[in-house]
């Protein structure tokens, strides 16, 4: 899958999201990007883990007073293509990466989004 068709599977999972929640994401302007790798940071944070996605920044309701990154979802399209050797696979995995990553900035744990089945 090259870098064009990661980057519109991404906008397609984004289609199906609940409008409620897409409105919100674009209210507080976040953005849900496609990376080609993994940064070392986060590689570091998570050694020895396949990080499909991860999001940075505050939790939707949640305010600080200082923030040094824009608040943000970012999917790694390398992790994707090491563990799945079909497009259908990696598209199925992407929808859930992105719900799952959303349902972060909405304040859920990894327990509780895991418990849900993403």
């Amino acid at each position: 899958m090259d870098m064009p068709e990661f980057e519109n599977t991404i906008s397609e999972a984004l289609e199906k999201i609940p409008d409620n929640f897409k409105k919100i994401l674009e209210e507080k302007e976040i953005s849900i990007l496609g990376r080609e790798k993994v940064p070392e940071p986060v590689k570091k944070r998570f050694k020895g883990a396949v990080v499909f996605g991860i999001f940075i920044g505050i939790p939707y309701g949640r305010f600080f007073s200082v923030q040094t990154e824009p608040t943000r979802i970012e999917l790694y399209k390398e992790s994707f293509e090491k563990v799945f050797g079909s497009a259908e696979q990696m598209k199925e995995q992407i929808a859930r990466t992105v719900v799952h990553e959303i349902a972060h900035y909405f304040g859920f744990s990894e327990t509780e989004i895991r418990k849900s089945g993403f």
